[in-house]
């Protein structure tokens, strides 16, 4: 009986690791992704499952456009779609931003790092000031920890964030457009339920 290990695809950690989320050029799949590009892609084709790979960010990650229905030449979707929370929303575009603006003056290819007081100095100028701060920090912290799981943010030693470029990738300019108008129109509804809340108060 063959031994299993010797049927193993020499790029099969690559595939794996690109099967838990994505993967950046300081991980040894990198080199695998990279000098088995072609099989990787026709391995993947065979699951319904498509590679990005961002030469200019040096990362790479899986997509796939399956939904989860009754229909027959359906697969089911590799992932789940995920519901981010209004300071998800709000934390993203402003670190897209911000990264946009760093890639532009940038000269030397350094990445974008932040401190949590720089984020929440960010996300301070469309909180409400009469804001719970503790609860403020906490959903931050919450949103933080969220970024880092779906690969948008790295911890760094001395306790601050590098901003990954697959947030470009994953935000199109188009889309930050549509989230921004959704995102105004929501604030100016908040603003205006407090408004009325305050007109109720006072009469």
């Amino acid at each position: 009986m063959p031994d299993p290990l010797t049927m193993v695809e020499p790029y099969a950690a690559a595939v794996r690791k690109l099967l838990k989320g994505p993967v950046y050029h300081d991980d040894p799949a990198w080199t695998q992704i990279r000098d088995y590009e072609l099989p990787v892609r026709d391995y993947l084709a065979k699951i319904g499952l498509s590679l990005h790979l961002d030469e200019i960010g040096n990362f790479a990650y899986l997509y796939d456009d399956s939904q989860d229905d009754d229909g027959k030449n359906m697969l089911p979707a590799l992932t789940s779609r995920r519901n981010l929370s209004f300071i998800d929303t709000l934390t993203l575009v402003l670190l897209r931003e911000r990264l946009d603006e760093h890639e532009m003056r940038d000269l030397d290819g350094s990445r974008l790092i932040l401190a949590e007081e720089e984020l929440a100095e960010m996300l301070s100028i469309f909180l409400d000031d009469q804001a719970d701060e503790r609860k403020v920090e906490q959903n931050l912290s919450n949103t933080i920890n969220r970024l880092k799981r779906y690969g948008f943010l790295t911890s760094h030693s001395d306790g601050r964030f590098e901003v990954r470029p697959l947030l470009r990738a994953k935000i199109s300019a188009d889309e930050m457009d549509l989230i921004k108008t959704r995102l105004i129109d929501y604030l100016q509804q908040q603003n205006e339920a407090d408004d009325d809340n305050g007109d109720d108060e006072s009469v």
